[in-house]
C-alpha cells in the first residue's frame, strides 16, 4: 500500500512519462523517489494518473488503455489538456532488436536488455512510421512519416549523459537494482532472466521457431548467431533510429529490410506518426529481435533497463532548463 506525502496542482507537473504495458508502469513507479496524491482530472480524459518526482522534476505517468500509436496520441492529448505546465514527454517502455552482424566489441550489438534511444539521423527526427504490410511486400520505399527531433532541452540531456555513461553508468545500473529489489518479495519478481533458462540467442533470419513451443530450448543451436560474449550482464545504451507500426513485427525478413535500407536500431509499437507534434524522446528497453521467437520472458527486466536509463537522462536535465522549455502541445 502506497504512502503518499505531497499534494500539489495539476500546474507543478512538467514531465510526462508514457507507457502501454503492465510492467512498463511497474517499472516507472518503481523508480518513483515519491508518489504523490492523486489529482482529479479534467472532464472527458479518462487517463489513470500516477504522480511524483524523479530528482528534481514532477513526473506524470500515464499508460493508454490500448496498444498503439492512436492510443498513445489520445492519451497524451488529455494530458495536456488535463497537466498544462508540460513541457515534454518521456515514451519508455519496449522494443525489438534490429541487431547489425556481430562486431569485433560485443558492447556494439544489440542484445536483449539493452537500451535503444531514439536519436536525429540524416531526414529522420529518430522516429519514423511504417505500414507492416507495405513492409511485408517488399515496398521498401514506403516510410508514412517522421516524428519530429526531440526539444533541444532532451537533445542537450542525450548529449551529457553520453559523456557521462563514456566514464561510468553506475548510476542507470543503481536504478536498475533499486527497481528490481522493490519486486523481489511479490509473485512475479523482476530480474535479469538466466543464461541457462532464458538465454539471449539471435538466430539465424528464415529460421523459424518451433510452432506450439513457448520458450527456445529445442530450437536448434545451430541455427544462432555466433556473438562475442561480453565482459558484463549489464545493459548497453544504443542510440539510433526506432521504427515504429501499429502492429508488433514477428518476422525477421522486415526487421532486416528497416535495417538495411533506413538504418533502423529498433522497431516498436505506439510512437508513430499520431504523436508528429509531441515534444517527446523515445526510450525502448530491448525485449526480442522481432522474429517468430518473439516471447515475453525479457520483458519485465527490459523494461526495467529502459526507465532507469530515462531516469538518469532526467538527472542531467535542471529544473531552470525545463523552466524556459517552450509548453508541449497536443498532438
Amino acid at each position: 500500500m502506497n504512502v503518499f506525502h505531497r499534494r500539489l496542482d495539476h500546474n507543478d507537473y512538467t514531465v510526462a512519462w508514457v507507457c502501454a504495458l503492465g510492467c512498463e508502469l511497474d517499472a516507472a513507479r518503481a523508480l518513483l523517489d515519491e508518489e504523490d496524491h492523486p489529482v482529479k482530472a479534467l472532464l472527458g480524459d479518462d487517463n489513470v494518473y500516477f504522480l511524483g518526482c524523479m530528482g528534481q522534476h514532477n513526473v506524470v505517468i500515464v499508460t493508454p488503455g490500448a496498444y498503439g500509436p492512436s492510443s498513445t496520441a489520445q492519451s497524451v492529448t488529455q494530458l495536456v489538456r488535463t497537466f498544462p505546465n508540460i513541457r515534454f514527454g518521456l515514451l519508455v517502455g519496449l522494443g525489438g532488436g534490429a541487431p547489425d552482424p556481430p562486431r569485433n566489441n560485443p558492447n556494439e550489438d544489440i542484445r536483449l536488455g539493452d537500451v535503444v534511444v531514439s536519436e536525429p539521423i540524416d531526414d529522420y527526427g529518430g522516429v519514423l512510421n511504417y505500414d507492416v504490410q507495405k513492409w511485408r511486400n517488399e515496398d521498401f520505399s514506403e516510410i508514412e512519416s517522421r516524428l519530429d527531433e526531440p526539444p533541444v532541452v532532451l537533445l542537450k540531456a542525450i548529449e551529457r549523459i553520453r559523456l557521462d555513461h563514456r566514464f561510468s553508468m553506475e548510476k542507470m545500473w543503481a536504478n536498475i537494482q533499486i527497481a528490481c529489489q522493490k519486486f523481489e518479495h511479490l509473485p512475479e519478481p523482476i530480474y535479469r532472466p538466466t543464461p541457462h533458462r532464458d538465454a539471449d540467442q539471435l538466430f539465424r533470419p528464415g529460421y523459424r521457431h518451433i510452432e506450439g513451443k513457448t520458450d527456445c530450448r529445442e530450437c536448434d543451436v545451430d541455427q544462432t548467431i555466433n556473438r562475442f560474449p561480453r565482459n558484463s550482464n549489464r545493459p548497453v545504451v544504443h542510440y539510433g533510429l526506432i521504427a515504429s507500426a501499429n502492429t508488433p513485427v514477428k518476422s525477421s525478413q522486415i526487421r532486416d529490410r528497416l535495417r538495411n535500407s533506413c538504418g533502423v536500431s529498433c522497431l516498436e509499437v505506439g510512437a508513430g506518426g499520431s504523436l508528429m507534434n509531441f515534444p517527446c524522446l523515445v526510450i525502448r528497453g530491448i525485449c526480442d529481435y522481432c522474429d517468430s521467437h518473439k516471447s515475453k520472458q525479457w520483458q519485465p527486466y527490459a523494461a526495467v533497463t529502459a526507465a532507469a536509463y530515462a531516469k538518469d537522462l532526467l538527472r542531467v536535465i535542471g529544473t531552470e532548463q525545463v523552466a524556459v522549455t517552450k509548453l508541449a502541445q497536443a498532438p
